[in-house]
């Protein structure tokens, strides 16, 4: 049997762009080099494109395993409501203890503004999401736009600050109560803050850069009420704080959720998610279904 058929063009393209090299970093006790990448969901068919928000995103792993690209898959819904989504490398306490990656999100940061028309990037709506450490490393980035001490490397003729967070069950205090029911989080912690623990869990923990009088990006927290790994208690004071200093946040406990369970990458989220981002705040999750 032959159909024809003629088919609407409703839904717009989108590519994968592995393996781009954003900065290079010291390797080998310091004598040599190594690049660090990112990837890119972004539309394909770019030239004359409107430029379109961007999303960077976070991975976790306690601070020591780090993968790009192990939640793209969950990702690409959120690239079709119209944002260009970079999954950036840093690099663990393994290899460098904080402030390191902090250090290599904003260097990402900045060099996707600097490439913000070949990849269609509108560089005044630049967003931060991450999970787990990826959440802590988000939420640094947030509150630390005028740290001028983690903006080290090239394009610095652009800014590494960011307007929105979306934090999923990260740590905002690294100093009290991180352990949970996880005696190994300590070790963790130790690791991340290897030069100077006491000196770098202060700097590293996102709750002390809130004062008032300080203008911060909007914030969307998440995280669930069966956290064994990270309490959701650190969520609830970084919300406190946040709204002491009259900051812009909403924060959304997941009840009988788990560290990283799939229940975060559901529809229902996402949705969540993209009105945030698009400005919408306090929707019912009712009315997102026909969203």
């Amino acid at each position: 049997m032959i159909n024809k058929i003629k088919i609407h063009m409703d839904q717009e393209t989108y590519t994968l762009a592995d393996d781009l090299v954003y900065t290079h970093v010291p390797f080998w006790y310091g004598e040599t080099q190594r690049p660090l990448h990112l990837s890119l969901l972004m539309p394909k068919h770019r030239e004359g494109h409107p430029r379109v928000p961007l999303i960077v995103w976070i991975c976790g792993g306690a601070f020591r395993n780090m993968d790009r690209n192990v939640w793209i898959p969950q990702l690409t819904g959120l690239a079709k409501e119209g944002y260009v989504i970079a999954s950036v490398e840093y690099r663990t306490s393994h290899e460098a203890p904080f402030p390191a990656a902090l250090m290599d999100i904003k260097s990402a940061i900045r060099f996707l503004r600097a490439h913000a028309p070949e990849f269609c990037i509108d560089g005044e709506r630049v967003y931060i999401m991450g999970e787990s450490a990826g959440a802590t490393l988000a939420l640094l980035a947030g509150v630390t736009k005028d740290t001028q001490e983690f903006d080290q490397g090239g394009y610095m003729d652009y800014p590494s600050a960011v307007s929105k967070v979306v934090d999923f069950y990260g740590l905002a205090d690294l100093l009290h109560d991180p352990i949970g029911e996880n005696i190994e989080n300590d070790r963790v912690i130790q690791d991340f803050l290897a030069d100077d623990p006491d000196a770098w869990g202060k700097k590293a923990s996102a709750i002390n850069y809130i004062r008032d009088g300080i203008e911060l990006p909007e914030f969307l927290i998440l995280h669930g009420n069966q956290d064994r790994t990270v309490p959701v208690s650190q969520s609830e004071k970084l919300y406190e704080r946040l709204k002491e200093a009259g900051q812009r946040a909403d924060f959304y406990i997941l009840e009988g959720a788990g560290h990283g369970e799939d229940v975060f990458y559901q529809k229902e989220i996402m949705d969540i998610i993209h009105a945030f981002l698009r400005g919408d705040w306090h929707i019912p999750s009712e009315e997102l279904a026909g969203m």
